[in-house]
């Protein structure tokens, strides 16, 4: 007899497809769940290895985590809301081994790993429509211990590969003739390999300014390139000088585009990742050009299969709450409990929204860039979940955590956070270990 239950496959063991499986499994009467894992511990981007090319099995390797990353968030906020991270006297922006220790926690006391096949490598995802309409999905999957290749069916799919694996690396005449070594930020691991070297970092966001911090106590001399109009480098040391975008390369010489120049041995391109879904059937539309993923509604359902999923597209957001969410949210509308537009107005909406905010001038890749249109956004989809949306303290700390970055980037990371109650927090500056 065929099972009742709705079968649900989750790619990918990160934080995403943890929080899913959590609240899946905790309805095990309705669904049937299992996660693929393609390495050999869930954890996702948060799993730090010293091995920057291909992994055991010769995929190239997930994480993008470097040996001293901190969070950029307080763990207060960050943390999951019914699962409460272990408070300590120090910082709240915390090594990245505590959030893969919280994140293994959370698997285990959540009792998820029966539902996990880890060293599995999705390879296909295919739908099939079926004489009543309904879509259902055949998976193929192979075992990388034993090579096996299995294909399974399912009723839903919901993708939580991650995109901090595959570095956006833009196109620089003449990069070809540089001697020195270049690599992504997601190859960076430790600043001490940069001891006495000139080094031109281009870009200046999240990584490009944290690496340029680390690289500065060995480095004989950083160019941060980069095209903001604003300048970064003048809470930095001496060593870090500011140039603009970088107009082309003749050998080791980088000439820069307001035409200054300057000499370098090393280059870190800290320019971003792409979204890529390499096992997606053609028959499934995903365009993702220009770092923009369509076509997606609420930043979460592929507009043509109500039934396909696609986790972690938003930026400029807190993900690991926003995951609780958008989870419950996935379950509302395989219940029935939510009711999704036609798909025709499904498209008619997004294109009015992405209208809206194209003629506001936001360009499309950073239309996935929330910042302050992720708080309608989590309490629109809490309300269609009929779920309590994030509590009125967390945009508070958050956006205390913004403003003391701006005044000081680096010194934002030595605060310490306690929310009081639902409105209230305190935080105290504690001086760096």
């Amino acid at each position: 007899m065929p099972s009742s239950k709705t079968r649900i496959a989750i790619i990918g063991g990160g934080v995403a497809g943890l929080v899913v499986a959590r609240h899946t499994t905790v309805k095990l009467d309705s669904y049937s769940v299992t996660l693929f894992e393609q390495t050999d511990q869930v954890g996702g981007t948060w799993i730090y290895t010293d091995e920057t090319d291909v992994d055991k099995h010769g995929l190239p390797i997930h994480s993008s985590m470097y040996k001293n990353l901190r969070t950029n968030l307080p763990r207060e906020i960050m943390q999951i809301p019914d699962f409460p991270m272990k408070e300590d006297d120090g910082s709240s922006f915390v090594h990245h081994s505590i959030i893969r220790e919280y994140l293994w926690d959370y698997a285990k006391h959540f009792n998820l790993y029966p539902h996990i096949k880890l060293n599995t490598l999705v390879k296909h995802v295919e739908p099939e429509t079926l004489r009543n309409g309904q879509t259902i999905w055949m998976i193929t999957y192979q075992d990388l211990e034993t090579k096996v290749e299995t294909t399974r069916t399912f009723d839903a799919v919901v993708v939580c590969n991650g995109h901090y694996t595959v570095g956006h690396i833009p196109r620089i005449p003449g990069i070809e003739s540089f001697p020195g070594e270049s690599i992504h930020s997601h190859q960076y691991r430790v600043p001490e390999m940069f001891a006495r070297k000139k080094v031109c970092i281009l870009g200046a966001s999240w990584s490009g300014i944290d690496i340029a911090m680390e690289i500065s106590q060995y480095a004989e001399k950083i160019y941060l390139s980069h095209n903001l109009a604003e300048s970064v480098g003048s809470q930095m040391s001496g060593v870090v000088e500011e140039r603009p975008g970088i107009q082309s390369i003749q050998g080791n010489i980088f000439i820069f585009r307001d035409g200054s120049t300057a000499e370098v041995d090393n280059f870190i391109y800290c320019t971003g990742y792409k979204f890529t879904y390499p096992f997606m059937s053609t028959k499934v539309e995903m365009r993702t050009d220009d770092n923009h993923v369509e076509p997606i509604y609420k930043h979460l359902i592929h507009m043509d299969y109500p039934n396909l999923f696609v986790m972690g597209l938003p930026g400029i957001v807190i993900p690991f709450p926003m995951f609780h969410l958008q989870a419950q949210y996935i379950l509302g509308i395989l219940e029935g409990q939510i009711k999704l537009p036609s798909t025709k107005q499904m498209y008619e909406e997004y294109e009015m929204e992405k209208k809206a905010l194209l003629d506001r001038g936001i360009p499309l890749r950073h239309i996935v860039k929330l910042k302050e249109r992720q708080w309608a956004y989590y309490d629109e989809i809490a309300a269609a979940a009929k779920i309590p949306s994030f509590r009125p303290v967390i945009k508070k700390i958050y956006d205390h955590s913004n403003e003391m970055r701006e005044n000081d980037f680096t010194t934002y990371k030595n605060y310490q956070y306690r929310i009081i109650d639902d409105e209230n927090f305190v935080a105290c500056y504690c001086k760096p270990c």
